[in-house]
């Protein structure tokens, strides 16, 4: 999937009325949640406007819909209701995956049925963590790992803030990187505090991370800026490649600083962001 997912933004599967300003409100993608935002009772109703939303293809934000976890019979519902309604593009967000075999077994659905349709795996469990590297190498549709922070820190019994919790952060950032795609931060939940926000969103991309989620449409810019290289960036590596290409040796020395292959590989990254994202 091409595509920029820097910011992705958690809206409610049963308020349609909020769908079309979630996608205009600058999220690089727009969730649905039919699990955690939805009320039991409530599910089976908001289904139908879920898939629907999900199997619409725009120019707009990437869309994506958080099922319910397989492991539960409510999840199983969800996954025959896109099996009758198999959206052709967007993402699905798979809850407390817990092995790599259930990310196959949707994807195995998905390619029976013609769809392009990708994944993200919301790591959240003590079992998802202890057999993330799998989850992340499980199949090619897999877009990206997703950091539960909330829900691994009680499977854990570890506080937020716990070198624990810290520990399954870099493991799940690792995981992603070694497979080449996508991780995504948790949600601030103090939302309506800016400076947590933004201070949250910088720290998560200078550990790594490629995204971070919100819950609110104001996290945003914030959660943008933090994951879009900036002017000084762009330049920086753009006469960092340059100088390496126009090198016969294939090393350059750059304000006293050896520059290195792997180095060079960061920068096409950061410019290939910054391309995505619409400032290069």
């Amino acid at each position: 999937m091409s595509g920029v997912l820097r910011s992705l933004l958690f809206t409610p599967a049963n308020r349609p009325q909020a769908f079309e300003a979630a996608l205009r409100s600058g999220a690089d993608c727009v969730c649905l949640d039919l699990e955690d935002a939805v009320p039991l009772d409530a599910k089976a109703d908001a289904r139908p406007d879920a898939l629907a939303f999900l199997g619409s293809v725009d120019a707009g934000p990437i869309r994506a819909l958080r099922i319910n976890a397989l492991s539960s019979a409510t999840g199983v519902r969800d996954l025959a209701s896109l099996t009758d309604m198999l959206p052709r593009a967007g993402l699905i967000m798979l809850p407390k995956i817990a092995s790599a075999a259930e990310l196959r077994l949707v994807a195995s659905i998905l390619e029976e049925g013609g769809s392009d349709t990708g994944l993200i795996a919301l790591v959240e469990t003590a079992a998802g963590l202890a057999a993330v590297h799998e989850i992340a190498q499980a199949t090619p549709r897999l877009h990206a790992l997703m950091y539960g922070g909330v829900d691994l820190s009680v499977d854990l019994g570890a506080a937020r803030d716990s070198d624990t919790l810290r520990m399954a952060r870099s493991r799940i950032v690792q995981a992603a990187k070694a497979a080449e795609i996508g991780v995504i931060d948790v949600p601030e939940l103090d939302f309506r505090n800016a400076d947590t926000v933004a201070h949250a969103a910088r720290t998560a991309a200078e550990n790594g991370f490629t995204g971070k989620a919100a819950i609110h449409p104001s996290n945003l810019a914030a959660i943008n800026a933090a994951f879009t290289p900036s002017a000084e960036e762009i330049t920086r590596a753009q006469e960092i490649v340059a100088a390496f290409e126009a090198s016969p040796s294939g090393l350059v020395v750059i304000d006293g600083t050896l520059i290195e292959a792997p180095v060079i590989k960061g920068m096409h990254r950061r410019l290939a962001i910054a391309k995505a994202a619409g400032v290069l």
